[in-house]
């Protein structure tokens, strides 16, 4: 105990005797003290100039020489990535209820008013090419004026949009007035039991080459979105009157999108998911 005594009196006598001598000599010289300061931590301040912040993980945790770093590198270099992955979570006891479609809905809205420097968000979402062609096509429909059903004179002309993989592959007559309903959700085309798919199919493979080519090079573009909404193609007045059996049925029926026209599983955008005992 004595030992120990003894030596802590060594310690707190040596830097008594230490910083009463630094504190004269910084009065005395101040100066040569203050530059000396200024100095070194200029010195040490010169590794900012490479200071940089790493947020990717695969330099954080793995070897920068390591296989995968490496090519990594060499994908960024001659493929570099131009977009970030933007993910909304909804959180709820039942995602599938007219309740959060309509909220989701309010915030596709919020998001579509978003405007920064002009741009909006089309502007600088990526983008899928989208084939319209193979989905809608045009073709006409007379309307005559009242009292004059028999003069071609006063026949007017315009267009409405049809399904291109409906049914209906028979000729038909121009003169006959054709009367189309927009349909909800067409459960017959983009559903499980969608028997259009291989008819669509021997289409486009008897399409000549340059035809295809050609309307391959001129393909529609729509943003990468991808939720429940597109189940309705953003109709507001569609997506606000869904009911939730409706909602059910797209989520287990739709084996393709109807925004997109590609295969999609709306069960892999959900959580959590509880079965009954038909499986949906």
């Amino acid at each position: 105990m004595v030992l120990l005594k003894k030596a802590s009196h060594i310690v707190i006598d040596s830097l008594e005797r230490f910083f009463l001598w630094w504190g004269k000599f910084v009065a005395i010289h101040p100066y040569p003290v203050i530059c000396t300061c200024i100095i070194i931590t200029a010195l040490s301040s010169l590794g900012f100039l490479r200071f940089r912040m790493e947020h990717h993980a695969n330099l954080l945790w793995i070897p920068a020489d390591s296989a995968y770093n490496v090519n990594e590198d060499w994908l960024e270099l001659f493929f570099k990535k131009k977009e970030r992955d933007q993910i909304v979570l909804f959180k709820s006891e039942n995602v599938l209820t007219p309740k959060a479609l309509n909220e989701m809905f309010d915030i596709y809205q919020r998001i579509q008013r978003i405007e920064v420097d002009g741009k909006t968000f089309d502007n600088i979402c990526a983008t899928v090419p989208i084939a319209d062609i193979f989905q809608t096509k045009k073709r006409k429909k007379r309307q005559t004026e009242i009292g004059n059903d028999d003069s071609n004179d006063n026949a007017t002309y315009d267009y409405e949009e049809y399904d291109f993989w409906a049914d209906d592959y028979n000729e038909y007559n121009e003169d006959d007035e054709i009367i189309t309903t927009v349909q909800r959700i067409n459960f017959n085309k983009y559903g499980n039991k969608s028997s259009n798919k291989e008819a669509a199919l021997e289409t486009v493979d008897s399409l000549p080459d340059n035809i295809y080519c050609d309307l391959v090079t001129t393909l529609n573009e729509k943003c990468i979105l991808t939720n429940l909404l597109e189940i309705w193609r953003y109709n507001e007045e569609h997506i606000r009157t869904a009911t939730q059996q409706e909602i059910i049925d797209a989520v287990n029926i739709l084996t393709k999108s109807p925004w997109f026209g590609y295969e999609v599983d709306y069960t892999k955008f959900l959580g959590g998911i509880e079965r009954n005992t038909s499986g949906h």
